[in-house]
C-alpha cells in the first residue's frame, strides 16, 4: 500500500518483520523493534517494518486491528491510535500524532496518509 499523497510522501508498507509472543505485557505501544529487540506480547506484539521510496525504513512495534476507522476501539487497538488499512490490505493500529516529535521510533514521521481518514499518524519518514 502506498501511504501520503505525492509521490515522495508514499512509504510502502513493505514487510511484517515478525510477530514475537514472549515479552512482557506491559511493553512501551510503538517502540522501536529489531529481529533482536523483539515487541513484548502486550498491547503492540507486531514488529512492523515500512520503508518510504527514499530508502527510509522504521520498525515499530504495533498491532492488527479489524475496523478500520480514525479512532479504533480501545479494544482493538492502544489509546491514541487510528486502525489504517495498510497496503490495500488488512489494517494496522497506527499512532495518532500532531507533529514529528509524537512518533517515538527511528525515521517516525507525522502524516495524513493515503488511508487514515484524514488522521495525522505516525509512519516512515518520506
Amino acid at each position: 500500500m502506498v501511504l501520503g499523497s505525492a509521490p515522495t510522501m508514499r512509504p510502502l508498507l513493505t514487510a511484517l518483520a515478525l510477530s514475537a509472543l514472549v515479552g512482557c505485557a506491559d511493553d512501551v505501544p510503538y517502540k522501536n523493534c529489531s529481529r533482536i529487540d523483539i515487541c513484548g506480547g502486550g498491547s503492540t506484539p507486531l514488529c512492523l517494518s515500512t520503508t518510504a521510496p527514499s530508502g527510509r525504513t522504521a520498525l515499530f512495534c504495533t498491532a492488527r486491528c479489524t475496523t478500520p476507522a480514525a479512532s479504533a476501539p480501545t479494544s482493538e487497538c492502544p489509546d491514541n491510535s487510528a486502525c489504517v488499512a495498510v497496503n490495500g490490505g488488512g489494517p494496522y493500529c497506527l499512532l495518532r500524532c500532531a507533529a514529528d516529535t509524537d512518533c517515538p521510533f527511528t525515521n517516525g514521521a507525522c502524516l495524513v496518509t493515503a488511508d487514515s481518514m484524514g488522521t495525522r499518524v505516525c509512519t516512515v519518514r518520506p
